[in-house]
């Protein structure tokens, strides 16, 4: 059997996207993005994640979740790393990131498709406590296909806020040294495989970059990533009170 590979999928009842650039085929952009609410099945406190692969290879992930132990299932489970939205391509404001429960959830899920795109626009903000101040946070995922991904924010705080931070993870090399361009390098990766690579362009006026190394001790996540992934942080200092922002995630 292969893989059915579909163009496009959306699951209403979960506000989960799947979107690739043609039907039975790896090539191209691939983008999955998910609404939904914080107290799903194996929950990460992710409303609002976006990944990306090209030509089926790994590019903006999901670390996924390192092996079981007592502490996964307990109340301590948010304290794991790789159970936080903001390990995940999620904004953290001040500090604060999302909390897990039922009523921490996405409002006003949005999926629309067609030839040239598919997308998911959704308001996150709701799925962050009281603490962080935000009004809203509305969020557009839209392939474009044949040409990439854009991660579209529009946000509006009821107070100022000194830091909001963006973080994305990534198996990529990463390459700063271009202000507005990352260039994320083939890397191997564990049973020779490779990641992907491509550029992700952001508004260097408003947002500052820096890339943190994430050593994996785990087996299960470094069977699946190797010895190491990167944190990139998009990091807006003394931001208005409303902005928008875009990433474009190009070859």
């Amino acid at each position: 059997p292969v893989a059915p590979l579909p163009r496009d999928v959306w699951l209403d009842q979960i506000e989960v996207l799947t979107a690739r650039d043609a039907a039975g085929s790896a090539g191209g952009f691939y983008v999955a993005a998910k609404g939904g609410h914080n107290a799903e099945s194996h929950n990460h406190n992710d409303v609002g994640n976006v990944i990306v692969y090209v030509d089926g290879k790994p590019l903006i992930i999901d670390a996924g979740v390192g092996t079981y132990t007592r502490k996964t299932f307990s109340a301590q489970r948010y304290e794991i790393w790789t159970m936080q939205s903001a390990y995940h391509t999620l904004p953290t404001i001040d500090g604060v990131m999302q909390s897990p429960g039922r009523t921490f959830a996405a409002r006003d899920a949005a999926y629309t498709m067609d030839d040239a795109m598919a997308q998911l626009a959704l308001d996150i903000a709701g799925a962050y406590p009281d603490a962080a101040h935000l009004k809203s946070w509305r969020r557009t995922v839209t392939l474009y296909r044949g040409q990439g991904v854009d991660i579209a924010d529009a946000y509006d705080l009821e107070s100022p806020a000194q830091e909001i931070t963006l973080s994305a993870l990534t198996p990529c090399d990463v390459d700063t040294s271009v202000p507005g361009t990352l260039t994320l390098a083939e890397s191997p990766l564990p049973d020779g495989r490779r990641s992907g690579a491509a550029k992700i362009h952001y508004a260097a006026d408003k947002l500052t970059v820096s890339v943190e190394e994430i050593p994996l001790d785990d087996p299960a996540l470094a069977r699946a990533w190797g010895n190491r992934l990167f944190r990139i942080l998009f990091t807006a200092q003394n931001p208005p009170q409303q902005d928008t922002w875009m990433l474009q995630v190009r070859r």
